[in-house]
């Protein structure tokens, strides 16, 4: 899902068109006339569909999956797709993807100096404020949207461009910036594996026709997720016990490895015993 990092200057010549265009949630059908003249820088998460840029399905796939059987309305599942593309193809989320303070939903690392434990909190942190502020909303589109943007962030948690997982646990967060790769190569391959700048061929979330086993572990979490969001009808008496029930959650799929909080460069397969994934998804495998 690839997120599209678009750099406007005023003097360049596709500025007088977006002037004039209204503000779509989605960008897909404002790219076309002026993909000609924006640089347009291709980056972090699971791939989304958006021609003539991208025509693989990441985050709507591993959504589409995850709300099988779950009998929600044509409505409900139409809002979770616009949501769960809005970060990547949203027009705020584009003009502010490349901000430190927007990268903690995509599941990625504010700053390169900051630690996975505070890039975990401020994850954890952003995922809880957004789906009680869903749940705040009468049950409509723009509460289903909201969902989706929880799961957006939820599922990049699970792509190898963003983290290095053990199980439920994320070992290390990763950072997605301009100078990574200049830091790779004076400091040596080992020291920095971060998101790959602009983009990263750990983010597709196929192989072969078929999701990867970070994707399915994904579609788990989602379908987790989505359970949850609709056993909380809204932000009302028992909003204590909604609190918990999501705090459980989270420490489900976002729990952090403890360790020394200066390290930010400690790999899962640099740790005694562990791999950089090894979660077991229960969901069958999904073809194109």
């Amino acid at each position: 899902m690839a997120r599209s990092r678009t750099l406007l200057r005023g003097a360049h010549p596709g500025w007088h068109i977006l002037r004039h265009m209204s503000w779509p949630t989605d960008l897909s059908g404002m790219l076309a006339p002026v993909a000609g003249h924006l640089p347009l820088l291709l980056a972090a998460g699971w791939l989304i569909r958006v021609p003539p840029l991208s025509r693989e399905e990441g985050h709507e796939a591993i959504t589409r999956q995850a709300w099988e059987g779950l009998e929600l309305t044509d409505g409900q599942q139409r809002a979770l797709i616009r949501g769960v593309r809005t970060p990547d193809a949203g027009l705020f989320g584009i003009l502010t993807s490349a901000l430190p303070f927007a990268q903690r939903r995509h599941a990625l690392r504010a700053w390169s100096g900051t630690t996975t434990d505070t890039g975990i909190r401020e994850m954890r942190e952003f995922l809880a404020a957004t789906h009680f502020r869903a749940l705040a909303l009468p049950d409509g589109r723009r509460r289903w949207a909201l969902f989706g943007e929880v799961l957006h962030c939820l599922q990049d948690s699970y792509s190898p461009a963003h983290t290095d997982r053990d199980g439920a646990r994320i070992v290390r967060m990763k950072h997605w910036g301009p100078m990574d790769g200049l830091r790779r190569g004076s400091a040596g391959d080992e020291a920095s594996d971060e998101h790959g700048f602009p983009s990263d061929r750990r983010d597709s979330a196929w192989s072969g026709g078929t999701l990867t086993e970070e994707a399915g572990a994904a579609v788990a979490a989602s379908r987790r997720y989505l359970e949850i969001a609709m056993r909380q009808p809204g932000f009302g008496e028992s909003h204590e016990a909604q609190k918990l029930e999501f705090a459980t959650f989270l420490d489900g799929v976002v729990r952090a490895v403890r360790r020394d909080p200066s390290d930010t460069t400690t790999r899962s397969d640099q740790l005694p015993g562990s791999r950089s994934f090894h979660s077991r998804s229960a969901c069958r495998p999904m073809r194109r």
